[in-house]
């Protein structure tokens, strides 16, 4: 229960919310040792695998305490181009190779990634193929893709995509540029999109969105606001401007409304 003290305070609310809504040491302490091992032990030990790296929102840091988080990780494939092998048969090797070595977990595929679940996390590891990009790079063409992943829809194919790092390049320099308000910003809009059950957009594509839009932002209530507006996400038939005009006690209630009771309730 939020210290009574602090009723008065929209931005102490906040605070405490975004507290709430982080890993534990705990937490993150299993997990790094989680990855560390299945790095070390095992994926960097196949001899089709060149390198693992991790990505996502752990590797970004927009991960939020949640049911069925999941660590992201790209599989960097050695020995093997695009022609050379299909996405399903790597993934049919990767799965049984790992069940040879966790036996007691459950292991599947989730195209375009095998998934192992443990009791605290779940990796999602994608196979990917490095592309060769030093002869475009040097006639300047700096936008050509990085990677080749499995198709989603068919993973008898390759697709074409950008290195994961670009994306937490931009988003590492524009939390900074908003007096690093923006990271923490993101995870609160995670934390509504998964209490009010939203399918239509993705965690990356939220990131992306932020970084294009946010440009500067007074607090943290501002830049709820303005995600609010960009995602076009409102409730109770509330509109745009009703939400920009509540007192601040009034937004503490909506915001308790939207984020669920992680967010301290007005009152309580």
């Amino acid at each position: 229960m939020i210290n009574q003290k602090l009723e008065v305070s929209l931005s102490n609310r906040i605070k405490y919310f975004q507290k709430k809504i982080e890993l534990t040491d705990k937490q993150k302490e299993k997990i790094q040792n989680s990855h560390q091992w299945l790095r070390k032990s095992y994926l960097d030990k196949f001899d089709y695998v060149e390198k693992t790296f991790l990505t996502g929102s752990y590797k970004k840091s927009t991960i939020i305490n949640q049911i069925g988080n999941d660590v992201d990780m790209f599989v960097v494939l050695k020995g093997y181009d695009q022609y050379s092998i299909k996405p399903n048969t790597i993934l049919d090797k990767l799965e049984n190779d790992l069940k040879g070595k966790y036996t007691q977990t459950k292991i599947k595929q989730n195209r375009p990634c095998v998934v192992l679940e443990f009791n605290h996390i779940a990796f999602e590891l994608t196979p990917v193929i490095q592309i060769d990009n030093s002869l475009q790079l040097a006639l300047g063409f700096d936008n050509t893709p990085d990677f080749y992943m499995p198709n989603t829809s068919n993973t008898n194919q390759w697709i074409q995509i950008d290195n994961p790092r670009i994306l937490e390049q931009k988003l590492s320099k524009a939390n900074s540029n908003l007096s690093y308000q923006l990271v923490p910003l993101i995870k609160m809009m995670k934390k509504c999109k998964v209490h009010n059950n939203i399918q239509n957009i993705q965690s990356f594509e939220m990131e992306q969105i932020a970084i294009d839009k946010l440009h500067f932002i007074h607090n943290y209530r501002d830049g709820i606001e303005q995600l609010l507006r960009v995602y076009n996400w409102t409730h109770n038939n509330y509109t745009h401007h009703d939400i920009e005009n509540f007192s601040d006690i009034d937004f503490a209630k909506f915001c308790y409304e939207i984020f669920g009771d992680e967010f301290p309730k007005v009152g309580a």
